[in-house]
């Protein structure tokens, strides 16, 4: 048969049979969008991205992003659904992610709205120097988890502080924007929601916020207005909500500026309580008890010229456990191989703090210091939880929290509770009936389905031309 007899097939350019039928690929790729579809869906249109799955990170919020969008694209061509009105809420990186890859993937008929409550774009990390993003550092050991850059084709990035990181996306954001919308007619931005309300029946969403216009990288305010429409598609980038307050703690925002990992310039020796033990509290223990702790630095330093080997069998022993075990027994068997690690680190103990870590949990269920390494962290965390515990860092309290600040005298100021958020009560404010949805949302936090993997195919996005001249 000569290729003059062959067709191209009809989602993609490769010559198949006279047939005119779909490609292999093609198929395969349709079948992987019917999968992966659903594992995002509220109910027809209606869509979140990962607030409800567990461990959480930027990285794995993007790919979660790009496969949404990606599926639906395979599903809208094929005509087995219609994505052509979409309203994405939330301008976080996800948010951002999810509208940049509508504009590359659709071609010019899809109009796509953005919602930020807030007054700009990605403001959890704007400004945010203390807090360091790493693209795969939380799946440490595991293969390829310290490499800098998280390689996406829409709004990549690398390792760096938050504030820097929440630049490049802005700015990536912005390069995206202007080569796929360049009449402006395709991407319309409004913040500072006033007012934001989803009925779920319809897939009609009313609000009062400021319209903005495109001036490169940034988004003045153009109009301020209340509107209502219906959407046929809406995703949620919502994130994950406020942190949950603690009438007895002044704790900063997780992302805000502060001065705990510096030294105290009038000499004083201060305690600190940090009540949690989820990763961002792991995080301020790091902060609080290591003299000059980098996030992005940590594993280099006590490891040195043995950190692949250490690497490798850490990762080959961690196989032979399930993904949920509890890690402390596993930490204490591979004490020889962790103990170059906890000498150097012994060298390092802050002088000018004590801290007491309250690991109390929720209704005083905690009873042992090895209950807190189960899977409410990294790996990475919960290993500098085990080498500071070890080298005497810190000391355990199983109090109740007003019991524990009683007993060490801590002023409040010095008192961070990191209890996470509470993302269902986050989410029930957008809707004006939160019964359309709850079900639906009960079943994707017991699933956990949206799995942060890479399943569309290399090209699938189209890449503006570079240009590095946003202001």
């Amino acid at each position: 048969m000569g290729p003059s007899t062959l067709l191209p097939c009809p989602y993609c350019v490769r010559l198949i049979s006279p047939d005119g039928k779909p490609c292999t690929l093609c198929v395969e790729a349709a079948k992987r969008a019917r999968i992966v579809e659903p594992t995002f869906r509220l109910k027809p249109g209606l869509y979140l991205i990962g607030s409800l799955e567990r461990g959480l990170t930027v990285y794995k919020q993007q790919i979660r992003a790009h496969n949404l969008v990606w599926s639906l694209w395979e599903l809208n061509r094929r005509k087995e659904i219609n994505v052509d009105h979409v309203a994405i809420v939330g301008g976080g990186i996800s948010g951002l992610t999810a509208a940049a890859c509508f504009l590359s993937r659709f071609d010019q008929n899809i109009k796509v709205t953005l919602f930020e409550e807030l007054w700009d774009l990605c403001p959890l990390q704007q400004g945010s120097d203390n807090r360091w993003l790493h693209p795969k550092i939380y799946d440490w050991p595991a293969d390829g988890s310290r490499a800098p850059g998280a390689s996406l084709p829409v709004l990549n990035w690398s390792e760096g502080r938050a504030s820097d990181v929440a630049r490049t996306i802005v700015r990536e954001f912005s390069r995206f924007s202007e080569a796929f919308d360049k009449s402006e007619e395709r991407l319309t931005i409004y913040l500072g929601l006033k007012h934001f309300r989803i009925d779920a029946t319809k897939n009609k969403i009313e609000w009062v916020a400021s319209k903005t216009k495109r001036a490169g990288a940034f988004h003045p305010i153009k109009d301020k207005l209340g509107k209502n429409e219906v959407f046929n598609t809406i995703v949620l980038a919502t994130g994950f909500g406020a942190e949950k307050k603690e009438a007895q703690c002044r704790t900063h925002s997780y992302w805000r500026n502060e001065q705990l990992s510096q030294p105290r310039l009038d000499g004083k020796h201060q305690i600190f309580l940090v009540s949690g033990f989820g990763d961002g509290a792991l995080i301020d223990l790091c902060r609080l008890t290591i003299e000059q702790y980098r996030q992005d630095t940590i594993l280099y330093e006590l490891f040195s010229n043995d950190l692949e080997k250490v690497e490798t069998h850490l990762a080959t022993e961690r196989l032979k456990l399930d993904q949920d075990a509890n890690l402390f027994e596993f930490f204490n068997q591979l004490r020889e191989v962790l103990e170059p690690a906890r000498e150097e680190l012994l060298k390092r103990i802050r002088k000018d703090t004590s801290v007491v870590l309250h690991i109390a949990g929720k209704h005083g269920k905690v009873k042992s210091i090895s209950d807190i390494f189960g899977p409410s962290s990294s790996f990475q965390n919960r290993m500098m939880a085990f080498l500071l515990y070890s080298c005497g860092a810190f000391s355990p309290s199983f109090d109740s929290l007003e019991t524990a600040l009683k007993k060490s005298r801590i002023p409040k100021a010095n008192v961070l509770c990191r209890y996470g958020t509470d993302t269902l009560s986050h989410l029930s404010l957008m809707f004006m009936e939160m019964d359309q949805v709850v079900a639906r949302l009960t079943q994707l936090k017991e699933n956990q389905e949206q799995k942060p993997e890479l399943f569309w195919e290399p090209g699938t996005f189209r890449q503006p031309p570079f240009k590095d001249n946003l202001k």
